[in-house]
């Protein structure tokens, strides 16, 4: 079965812009779950929210989020407010600057996704495939999709691109 796409984007810096197809490079692994159930009669269990405060269920409808910024202290947030703190959703992966594969620690590597050139783009996607891998060096850039904005690394690869979420300095340990 041909590996379909999961999204399209340009991959822009400058002045030069190439369409490309991104595909998941990894599978998620297909590990077993199990549901809690009644001993009694078999039927699965459901999740009920007590509040701490009053030792009562709450029910959705009554439920927010909230941040705790300090022991106990939340600020709480509408969906609507929720919604407009999202990172804007782009089709653009943006290359801000070119440094050496081996400056880029592999600890930081995260999500890999294969790049293939879209409608027109074939010609410019091969000549950053090619000036990446003849030069031994890999493009760092910030892409936004899901409401997150993430920091990529696109780097040759035999024939082609892989664009490499990578991890923010605090989400790794030292």
């Amino acid at each position: 079965m041909a590996a379909r796409s999961i999204a399209s984007l340009t991959v822009s810096f400058g002045l030069v812009s190439i369409p490309v197809k991104l595909f998941s490079a990894t599978e998620a692994s297909r590990a077993i779950s199990f549901n809690l159930l009644h001993k009694g009669c078999g039927s699965r269990l459901k999740q009920q929210y007590i509040c701490i405060k009053e030792e009562v269920p709450v029910v959705r409808e009554d439920m927010v989020k909230g941040y705790e910024f300090a022991k106990d202290q939340y600020v709480m947030f509408t969906p609507e407010e929720l919604k407009a703190m999202e990172e804007a959703g782009t089709h653009m992966a943006e290359i801000t600057e070119f440094v050496p594969i081996e400056a880029v620690d592999p600890v930081y590597f995260d999500k890999a996704y294969y790049l293939a050139p879209d409608k027109g783009g074939a010609k410019p996607f091969a000549l950053l495939a090619s000036a990446l891998r003849e030069s031994k060096r890999c493009a760092l850039g910030r892409w936004a999709a899901r409401g997150k904005q993430y920091i990529v690394m696109i780097r040759p690869v035999e024939e082609g691109l892989v664009m490499q979420q990578l991890l923010y300095a605090g989400e790794v340990r030292s």
